[in-house]
């Protein structure tokens, strides 16, 4: 079964579950300005939440995520939600939006009609398709984990971003003194991702960097694994942004435990990493698609052909 037909199937599974007020909720109106609102931190919003749901409806939702996204990120997801009740622990209980069923699901138009779309969202998950003809696309897709790190004696026992996290730090100790140089944006990282909630980018994007294309050895193997370990986000079947001229940017600490922030950027393509908060134990990614996010490329192009001729 290819992307776009798993993808219908799980939905259309989820929502035929659903009884009519809870599937009222789920179904929104593809081009309402809803689809394009998005957060990665706790807040009301619009669809069908993981609370309300029986264990049947719960499995169907979860069904989807997994249809959503590849199964290193959909496990990345699940230890992302997990992590609220932990969350919850250290905080002593006092915010009743800190557990696992904080997570909504909103089905925009008709999953097989044209087009239509998804999201999976809640604290520091937010994952968005949209399908057009044969086409899914699947920005902005966010994952964060707070705390970044669980450990016990100095081990970390969960920690669902680590590779992120290691690979950005093998690819700046790879540099040389030059492409470190040239790679450095600022000795301190901003206090979050720097694109935010943002519902658009505007290519072409800042691309302030060392360029990967200049990287030899060590450093070329570290850059490609990098850009791998984000792609491979996408599951096979579903579009990924272009990967040409990207560059690899730099701030804050140069060690773990101290705030630093990372970004690769090219012509469309958008990864940043954030770990500044919370004495560095809280950390946010993003992948956006400059011009594409929410499929609006897709889109542009399904819009002509429907009124050509």
């Amino acid at each position: 079964m290819d992307a776009r037909s798993r993808l219908t199937t799980s939905a259309a599974t989820f929502l035929d579950l659903l009884d009519a007020g809870q599937r009222g909720e789920a179904s929104l109106p593809f081009d309402g300005s809803e689809r394009t609102t998005w957060a990665y931190w706790p807040t009301a919003r619009r669809g069908v939440p993981l609370w309300a749901l029986s264990r049947p409806q719960a499995k169907t939702a979860f069904r989807l995520l997994a249809a959503l996204v590849a199964p290193p990120a959909f496990a990345r997801a699940m230890a992302v939600i997990a992590l609220e009740e932990v969350l919850d622990q250290i905080e002593g209980g006092r915010s009743d939006r800190r557990h696992s069923g904080d997570y909504w699901i909103s089905v925009f138009g008709r999953p097989g009609s044209q087009p239509w779309g998804v999201r999976f969202e809640g604290h520091h998950v937010s994952v968005h398709a949209t399908v057009a003809a044969d086409d899914v696309t699947l920005t902005p897709l966010f994952l964060g984990a707070n705390p970044a790190v669980v450990r016990d004696a100095g081990h970390a026992v969960v920690a669902p971003l680590a590779v992120e996290e290691r690979l950005g730090f093998d690819l700046l100790h790879a540099l040389t003194v030059e492409q470190r140089s040239t790679a450095t944006l600022s000795d301190e990282a901003p206090a979050d991702i720097v694109t935010r909630n943002l519902p658009r980018l505007n290519a072409p994007l800042d691309t302030a960097g060392v360029p990967l294309s200049v990287l030899a050895g060590t450093a070329a193997h570290a850059g490609r694994e990098l850009v791998r370990v984000y792609l491979d986000r996408f599951p096979e079947g579903v579009a990924r942004p272009a990967t040409e001229d990207l560059r690899f940017g730099w701030a804050g600490a140069p060690e773990p435990g101290h705030g630093h922030y990372y970004r690769l950027a090219g012509h469309r393509l958008l990864v940043e990493l954030d770990n500044t908060q919370n004495g560095a134990n809280h950390v946010h990614t993003v992948v956006r698609n400059a011009g594409a996010d929410f499929g609006e490329d897709l889109l542009l192009a399904h819009y002509r052909r429907s009124h050509s001729g």
